[in-house]
């Protein structure tokens, strides 16, 4: 009857005390990544701010960019740049997320106050398919953009640009689609910004 009981007690401490150790290195482990993303995020979050101020510089020139924001039909609210030079609105700058092959990419989009495409940035493809989809990135593909209005379409190796239209990179036309839409976003946006600002002079 003891035996039986010291059996039982055996393998009771056998389960729990592994239960309990492996309860406490999840803890600690939780912890240890709270603590690291709370010290990482700011400096991470910095040198996003500081990647994008470049990025900005690179598409369209100016002496300031007023930080502005705006809810647009689909209900979320985006951040977009006034840009400034010698006192004078030269453009808008705005990024946009949209939904790639393999998830989200993002494209800041410099606007000129005729409503034409100045220049475009790919911030972020990470999520699309090495070789085909990340070639997106790559300026033979979003120089294209230049100069166009919105409506922008995609075609597959015979793009017209007097009819508003981008080439599709080779294998990755849903990539390129997505990079479409969301310079298209972009122009719709700050058409709509532009509309707002009129209205209120």
């Amino acid at each position: 009857m003891s035996s039986h009981r010291l059996n039982e007690n055996s393998t009771s401490k056998e389960i729990v005390y592994p239960v309990i150790v492996l309860f406490l290195i999840c803890l600690v482990i939780t912890f240890a990544l709270s603590l690291t993303n709370k010290i990482t995020e700011p400096k991470i979050n910095a040198l996003n701010a500081k990647t994008q101020e470049a990025s900005r510089q690179k598409l369209l020139k100016a002496d300031k960019y007023k930080e502005d924001t705006v809810t647009f039909d689909d209900g979320e609210e985006y951040t977009y740049y006034a840009a400034v030079k010698d006192n004078k609105s030269v453009g808008y700058i705005i990024t946009v997320n949209e939904k790639g092959y393999g998830g989200n990419l993002q494209v800041m989009v410099a606007v000129l106050p005729d409503h034409k495409v100045k220049a475009v940035e790919i911030l972020d493809v990470t999520n699309e398919t090495p070789g085909l989809g990340q070639n997106t990135a790559q300026k033979s593909f979003y120089s294209q953009f230049e100069g166009l209005t919105k409506d922008i379409t995609v075609q597959k190796g015979s793009a017209d640009k007097e009819k508003n239209e981008v080439n599709a990179v080779t294998g990755a036309t849903i990539s390129s689609k997505a990079v479409t839409k969301a310079v298209n976003k972009a122009l719709e946006i700050i058409g709509s910004i532009k509309v707002g600002e009129q209205n209120e002079k």
